[in-house]
């Protein structure tokens, strides 16, 4: 990690030092205790005190029927107050698939709901190693149908959805967009993917190379991906692994984000070289000196990522309407 350190952009790597989550041993607890990161964030969380909700914000939790009624799926819509017919998100949080909350991105999604007018819907889906794959797909799924049938209820269009997420939310984001092209229930406009896991074969150059990265390593995503795929680790099925999908054609334009000091890094380039062979328009970026989850971090770098993300999701809205017959 030490020769990787050198490279990181070093506000960034000041305030990872200087949070308090960097006291977690996430490495450590994925491999042996992994429900445990969930309570050692939530007392993290509970400590710090709550941020107050804008009051041009309207924020609401709301609860789903799964498909099978066996249980409700939570999901935490952000929405400007007095708006309607809005662009809506349709968010997956990160988290390795098994830990982390909507609330999570709060900070980041009170200020990106009014900067962009959209409406987000982040899922709070089931979580391995409990509920491995496909649980969090298929909740993921419900919500999307959910949006498609009842979004116009809560301000948003049923005809403008995107669908995004970071880190392993950025994968069950991919899943369902796959899902979606297939079902052919429902046109899922766009594809916004920060920094994604799309392959448990941990096999690129950046993976290698990139192995000992913080925030991210190889022996966290390699637990990551046991954890979620379970007795299917060795032959995972259809929609459970990205890169690994046979059919790359007709799925929604994309937006990948990958960090250059990410050993994710090549997967989220791979999988965009996919979508560009099957002819379906992606804009990759790739931050330099960031880390993964770097735009969880108060620095400069960060704060400049946001306002780029304000601007891409403009552009994408504003390509979604010239696309759309009906303006």
């Amino acid at each position: 990690m030490e020769s990787i350190k050198k490279y990181i952009d070093p506000l960034l790597w000041q305030a990872i030092s200087n949070s308090p989550f960097a006291t977690i041993d996430y490495e450590n607890l994925l491999a042996n205790d992994p429900i445990k990161i969930r309570d050692a964030e939530r007392t993290l969380y509970l400590a710090e005190r709550p941020l107050p909700v804008p009051s041009e914000l309207q924020v609401q939790n709301r609860e789903i029927p799964s498909a099978d009624g066996l249980h409700q799926i939570r999901v935490r819509t952000y929405s400007p107050k007095g708006k309607q017919n809005l662009p809506m998100l349709l968010y997956f949080h990160g988290g390795a698939f098994i830990y982390g909350t909507p609330e999570q991105y709060d900070f980041m999604f009170f200020q990106l709901a009014m900067d962009t007018n959209l409406l987000i819907v982040s899922v709070d889906y089931r979580l391995a190693p409990e509920n491995p794959f496909p649980a969090g797909m298929d909740d993921g799924y419900t919500a999307l149908k959910w949006l498609a049938n009842h979004g116009a209820e809560i301000g948003g269009d049923k005809d403008n959805i995107i669908i995004g997420g970071s880190s392993a939310g950025a994968t069950i984001a991919a899943s369902i967009t796959h899902l979606a092209r297939d079902r052919k229930e429902i046109v899922i406009q766009h594809q916004y993917l920060l920094y994604p896991p799309m392959s448990h074969s941990l096999a690129t150059s950046s993976m290698v190379e990139l192995a000992h990265a913080p925030m991210q390593s190889k022996i966290a995503a390699a637990w990551m991906w046991k954890h979620y795929l379970q007795d299917q680790l060795s032959d995972p099925p259809q929609y459970a692994v990205p890169l690994s999908e046979s059919d790359f054609t007709d799925l929604p334009d994309a937006t990948i984000v990958v960090c250059a000091l990410d050993p994710l890094k090549d997967e989220g380039k791979l999988y965009a070289n996919k979508l560009k062979e099957a002819h379906v328009e992606v804009n990759l970026l790739e931050i330099q000196r960031a880390v993964h989850a770097f735009d969880f971090f108060d620095c400069p770098l960060s704060e400049q990522f946001y306002q780029q993300q304000v601007t891409l999701f403009q552009h994408i809205v504003k390509k979604i309407h010239e696309k759309d017959p009906r303006d």
